[in-house]
């Protein structure tokens, strides 16, 4: 496994720490507001991040594992009922997120150091391989992160 991997997991390994780190900080009342008109709440982007592992990523490695070329199709938030991500606990969800990110973790160490330049299709990437689709997900982790810190810590900034 290269250092660029390594580095990646690494990173991929703090998500679930710095979402939990995050909530603890944000006044709980903000959690399931409508911060921003018509866009996600706090509660909303937490629960996103922390079942996103189980919903896309972790198929998406046994896909690489099992297929010659893989085919994937996007994966958002639309592509959920309208209130899922309102609905889970989000306590719940972030306790559970560190058991499904270590998951997702021991996948990507597990596979063989030749299908790391695997390539799949997805229509929205030119190339898609298993390391792009983990650097994908951290990019994903960290852009919600960046959307609850926004909402719940800088709330002057945002209105």
């Amino acid at each position: 496994m290269t250092q660029d991997i390594k580095s990646l997991l690494n990173a991929l390994n703090e998500t679930p720490r710095l979402l939990k780190e995050l909530i603890s900080e944000i006044n709980p009342e903000l959690y399931k507001q409508e911060l921003v008109k018509r866009k996600w709440s706090i509660h909303e982007h937490a629960t996103h991040i922390a079942v996103g592992d189980r919903h896309g990523f972790q198929k998406r490695f046994a896909d690489f594992k099992q297929l010659e070329h893989p085919v994937f199709k996007p994966l958002s938030g639309e592509s959920f009922p309208t209130h899922y991500f309102m609905e889970l606990d989000l306590f719940e969800s972030i306790d559970a997120f560190f058991d499904l990110r270590q998951s997702t973790l021991t996948m990507a160490r597990a596979l063989h150091p030749n299908s790391w330049n695997k390539e799949a299709t997805h229509p929205e990437y030119k190339k898609y391989t298993p390391y792009i689709m983990l650097r994908h997900l951290l990019m994903h982790d960290h852009n919600h992160l960046y959307k609850i810190e926004t909402m719940g810590l800088e709330i002057e900034t945002i209105k």
